[in-house]
């Protein structure tokens, strides 16, 4: 069947993220009920290790490259632990994915060269799972990973912050144009990239037609809540100026904002989209504030008891970027979710769509931005 629970496999693993758990858990119950051991791991496993075991033979917190071998192992020898905890090993020598398995329909396609971000946001859980560690893998295996992707699809670097080390990125990108790689990619970081005229340079050289920059808030007074150095020190009223800079690279920007913040009231929506326009945001991201059981800011809602749903783990498929997920501070749910929605369908109108991708292309020149 498509769900792929017509064989009948001895070992299972899965990865799963908060909103996804309470289908992890339903697969590894019907797994287990046909006789296989089943491993779960990834963001909310190492959040919640204790829950996660109730539904699975076996826990791998952290990192499982680093102990897969040793999961396999046991396993074959008819002792397979509880748990396993992961280390946060130098990324030398990575496997290349086995991205002749995947379903041949997806738009992009995604690779890391580096893992972990240095920034302490209240809302993210990056930074929690690696430890506040920034590691980086040898360039020459990046290109050579790239070298094997097709110049057909887009290429998302999925880095958590690809422009930590501005340094190493630009010599990322001289490698890939000393080897030839001829590949159109995206790349996520800060926005203080825009101020670094050598790094956006050779970023564009290297085929890069799209950044995505979380620019979060406009308003001034919420920045220091944020935990962003970058646009703490940029300030809000300097993102356009910015944004301008990217553009004048030829790289479009996907801007990503976070509505519902403490701060926030029912008047967040329309600067957005007024902002999103006359800057020439190519693309935008409307995130409703999420918690997760792996960010502080879970922790700080369920101390005061602002969490909406808490029948766990079957609510947890209602903390997704576009349910309102906890009582706001500034508004109710309904205007957070009404607004959110508002906002979304705002920029996303068929004329405005078609006059943004005008733009897109007069900045880029490419049909896969």
């Amino acid at each position: 069947s498509a769900e792929g629970l017509d064989w009948r496999p001895d070992l299972v693993g899965i990865t799963t993220l908060t909103p996804t758990a309470p289908r992890a858990y339903e697969l590894a119950a019907r797994y287990r009920a046909q006789g296989a051991k089943v491993v779960l791991g990834g963001v909310h496993p190492t959040a919640l290790p204790d829950e996660a075991a109730r539904y699975a033979d076996c826990v791998v917190v952290g990192e499982a490259e680093p102990v897969w071998r040793q999961v396999i192992d046991d396993f074959e020898a008819g002792c397979l632990k509880a748990r396993y905890q992961g280390q946060f090993l130098p990324l030398d020598g990575l496997p290349t994915p086995r991205r002749d398995l995947y379903p041949g329909l997806y738009f992009a396609q995604t690779i890391i060269t580096s893992r972990g971000c240095t920034n302490a946001c209240e809302f993210c859980s990056i930074w929690r799972f690696y430890g506040r560690r920034y590691r980086a893998r040898p360039i020459d295996e990046v290109v050579d990973e790239l070298e094997s992707l097709p110049a057909s699809r887009i290429v998302f670097i999925s880095d958590d912050n690809l422009t930590l080390n501005r340094p190493r990125t630009i010599a990322l990108c001289q490698r890939m144009v000393e080897r030839g790689v001829r590949l159109r990619y995206a790349v996520e970081g800060t926005l203080g990239l825009a101020e670094d005229d050598e790094l956006l340079t050779w970023l564009k050289r290297s085929g890069c037609v799209f950044v995505f920059v979380g620019l979060e808030t406009l308003r001034a007074e919420m920045l220091a809540h944020i935990g962003k150095p970058d646009l703490l020190r940029l300030g809000a009223n300097r993102y356009q100026e910015q944004i301008a800079r990217i553009h004048a690279h030829g790289m479009a920007v996907f801007g990503s904002f976070i509505v519902g913040l403490d701060g926030d009231t029912a008047d967040v929506f329309e600067p957005i989209r007024s902002f999103c326009l006359a800057a020439d945001v190519d693309c935008t991201l409307v995130n409703v504030l999420c918690p997760t059981p792996d960010t502080l800011l879970w922790e700080r809602l369920e101390r005061d008891n602002r969490l909406l749903y808490t029948n766990f783990p079957a609510d947890y498929a209602l903390y997704t970027q576009d349910n309102v997920s906890f009582r706001p501070q500034g508004m109710t749910a309904a205007e957070l979710q009404d607004g959110t929605r508002w906002l979304i369908a705002s920029l996303t109108r068929l004329p405005v769509t078609l006059a943004r991708a005008r733009r897109t292309w007069r900045v880029t020149h490419s049909p896969l931005a």
